[in-house]
């Protein structure tokens, strides 16, 4: 099991959110989706625990992920491509500026639309880029393709690409928008 530990920081106070053990998935879903993907920084990665701060409206919160080398396994995984994401901001950028330009009546472009929804489209943004390169997507042209699917769009060409395993990302991107 893997133990989580949270707290958050909002106006000066402290808040211990306590600990809890979880499965090695149910953790990863949450380093994924609670942290991750709301632009969270991996502040520590050993191969037994890794720590993350994330900072959304106005609080700073702490998570840290520890368990055995095994049972760590899959967040580590997940943590090294994230960071390998994050190495690629021109790429990560382009999916940003895809995801804010489908907001509806131009909301994407709105300073406190882009304040508040800035880390959370960066790190779902990351994620996706982390999910292709995890993946084994490297080529450029599928890599863009997937950028600019949006997270969950770009879950649905992974289950198509493994239904159609002669189909690259581009290929199922240019099929389902036609």
């Amino acid at each position: 099991m893997i133990q989580v530990t949270m707290s958050r920081d909002k106006d000066g106070q402290h808040y211990d959110q306590g600990s809890r053990e979880m499965s090695p998935l149910d953790a990863l879903r949450i380093l994924t989706t609670s942290e991750l993907a709301f632009g969270g920084n991996i502040t520590e990665a050993t191969g037994t625990q890794i720590s993350i701060i994330t900072r959304v409206m106005g609080c700073v919160d702490t998570s840290i992920f520890a368990g055995s080398q095994e049972e760590m396994r899959p967040l580590n995984e997940a943590a090294y491509y994230y960071l390998r994401a994050c190495e690629r901001e021109t790429t990560v950028m382009d999916g940003v500026l895809a995801e804010l330009a489908r907001m509806p009546n131009g909301a994407g472009g709105n300073p406190l639309i882009l304040s508040l929804a800035a880390p959370m489209v960066m790190g779902r943004n990351r994620l996706a880029l982390a999910a292709m390169l995890a993946l084994g997507v490297t080529a450029e042209g599928d890599i863009a393709a997937g950028m600019l699917m949006g997270l969950e769009d770009l879950f649905a060409a992974f289950q198509l690409m493994q239904e159609f395993p002669h189909m690259s990302l581009a290929d199922v991107s240019v099929a389902v928008a036609t």
